[in-house]
């Protein structure tokens, strides 16, 4: 696993460099998720090994980084931002980025201990060994707790829709659009833009997508949408982060306490 793929605390480059939208403080980072979910599959190793399933082996985390650091997802938050990437990769992610595979513990026994319910685990237990309830999935549950933050979500998304109103927003996106109409593409946002494009769905990008992907963000840079987007956002948060603050500061004690649990696996 090569931590130096993961993605960066702010982006390093492109129009959204060094940009940190305040609820970033409250929503959870990639390597803080990677950190409980290491954790936690040791945990699930540990249990279903009192079982005698030596090779249950799930996925290392970390394998597969998301394209954000959090859920802001700053470097394509209002669109394509880096030229360099745009260039390389048109509108695809670059390589490495995406969804993880999907993992299920065997078929079988393994399931059975591993969720506490099948036929292999009867009256509550395992070759005469009590299961837990809900399996080993629910004894590291209640061992470690789960991440959540549900408000600071709403607050991230509520103030992406909001800000998209803003005049000043709209009249940036305007002109993107009238920019992006002399390069000969009618879009009419920036989220609209690889509409445009048909090998979205291929391995790698065509010319006509990275050429598009290219024009995307140079009119971006020309009409400051970026700067003038995130600026609108910004207010919005600190709007919203103060009529919600004893709730978020709730929620984010919350899950540093799962963290902290999570960072004291091996003492269980």
């Amino acid at each position: 696993m090569d931590e130096r793929a993961w993605p960066a605390r702010t982006p390093v480059s492109g129009l959204t460099k060094g940009m940190v939208l305040p609820i970033e403080g409250y929503l959870i980072s990639y390597p803080e998720t990677v950190a409980w979910q290491r954790a936690q599959q040791s945990l699930w190793k540990r249990c279903m090994q009192r079982y005698g399933f030596t090779s249950f082996d799930p996925p290392e985390p970390g394998m597969f980084p998301p394209p954000g650091y959090d859920d802001a997802n700053m470097a394509r938050r209002y669109g394509i931002s880096d030229s360099k990437e745009a260039a390389r990769y048109g509108y695809h992610l670059p390589g490495g980025m995406g969804e993880p595979p999907v993992w299920e513990p065997g078929e079988g026994a393994e399931r059975a201990v591993f969720s506490g319910s099948g036929v292999q685990v009867r009256s509550g237990s395992y070759k005469g060994e009590k299961v837990p309830e809900n399996g080993c999935q629910g004894e590291v549950k209640g061992k470690l707790g789960r991440i959540s933050y549900t408000l600071a979500s709403k607050v991230e998304f509520a103030s992406l829709e909001e800000s998209r109103n803003v005049p000043a927003v709209r009249s940036a996106v305007a002109e993107w659009s009238s920019c992006m109409k002399s390069h000969g593409y009618r879009a009419e946002h920036p989220y609209k833009a690889p509409d445009l494009i048909s090998t979205l769905g291929s391995e790698n990008p065509s010319a006509a997508e990275t050429a598009l992907a290219v024009a995307d963000v140079g009119c971006k840079k020309t009409s400051r949408l970026v700067d003038v987007w995130f600026g609108a956002e910004e207010k919005i948060q600190k709007r919203r982060i103060e009529e919600n603050q004893l709730a978020l500061d709730e929620e984010r004690k919350k899950n540093d306490a799962v963290l902290k649990t999570a960072s004291r696996a091996n003492d269980y």
